[in-house]
C-alpha cells in the first residue's frame, strides 16, 4: 500500500533526523564529547544542511532555465528536500542541547541566541505547513508567502554564518561553500531575468 504524502513527509523527516543523529553519535562515541569534538559535528551538520538548503534554493530556477527531466524531478520533490533540511537541523538542535549540557561555558538561551531561535521557528512553521491539513488551513496564497519569505530568511541567516569576519579567517571549506552559494545566486538571478524579460518586451 502506497504511503500518503503526510506519511512520506514523516518518514523523510525521521530518516534525516535519525541518520544525522546516528552519524554524530558514532563519531562522538569514538572521540568523546569534548568541546572540540562537539564543535566538529555541529559544523559538519550545519554545512550539510546548508548544501541541502542550496538545493532547495535553486530547484525552481534550474527548472526554469534548463527544463530537463532531472530538474523537473528535483522541483517535484523540493518539499521532501525541505523536510530533509528540517530533519538535519532537528538533529543539529539536539546536538546544541547536548553541547550545552556537556560544556558549562557554552550558553544556549533564547536571549543569547534570538536569531537562531527565530530561524528554528521559521523552519518548524515551514515543516508543519508541509503537511496537508495545515497547508489547507493556511491557504495557497499565505502558504506560498510563508515558504518564500522563510526560504529567503533561512538562506540569509545561513549565508551570514558562512561569511567570515575577515579574509584571514576564511578557511578552505567556507571558500567552497561560498563559491557554490554564488553559483546558486547566479542561477536564481538568471531565472528571474529570463522570466521578466518577455514582460518588458510587450
Amino acid at each position: 500500500m502506497a504511503m500518503t504524502s503526510n506519511q512520506r513527509n514523516t518518514a523523510v523527516f525521521l530518516a534525516a533526523t535519525g541518520l544525522t543523529g546516528i552519524a554524530a553519535a558514532a563519531y562522538l562515541s569514538v572521540v568523546g564529547t569534548s568541546d572540540e569534538s562537539m564543535s566538529v559535528v555541529l559544523r559538519l551538520s550545519a554545512r550539510v544542511a546548508f548544501i541541502v538548503l542550496l538545493v532547495i534554493f535553486v530547484a525552481r530556477p534550474l527548472q526554469q532555465v534548463f527544463a530537463t527531466p532531472a530538474t523537473a524531478v528535483l522541483l517535484r520533490n523540493r518539499r521532501l528536500v525541505g523536510i530533509t533540511f528540517a530533519g538535519i537541523h532537528s538533529a543539529h538542535l539536539g546536538l546544541l542541547i547536548l553541547r550545552a549540557n556537556q560544556i558549562p561555558d557554552f550558553e544556549l538561551s533564547l536571549t543569547a541566541n534570538h536569531l537562531g531561535a527565530l530561524t528554528y521557528l521559521v523552519i518548524y512553521l515551514m515543516l508543519i505547513t508541509s503537511y496537508d491539513g495545515p497547508a489547507r488551513a493556511l491557504g495557497s496564497k499565505r502558504w506560498k508567502m510563508l515558504h518564500k519569505i522563510g526560504l529567503y530568511w533561512i538562506f540569509a541567516v545561513f549565508l551570514q554564518t558562512r561569511l567570515p569576519r575577515s579574509l584571514d579567517t576564511l578557511d578552505e571549506v567556507n571558500w567552497w561553500l561560498i563559491s557554490i552559494t554564488a553559483i546558486a545566486i547566479v542561477i536564481r538571478l538568471t531565472a528571474f531575468f529570463a522570466k521578466t524579460r518577455p514582460k518588458e518586451q510587450r
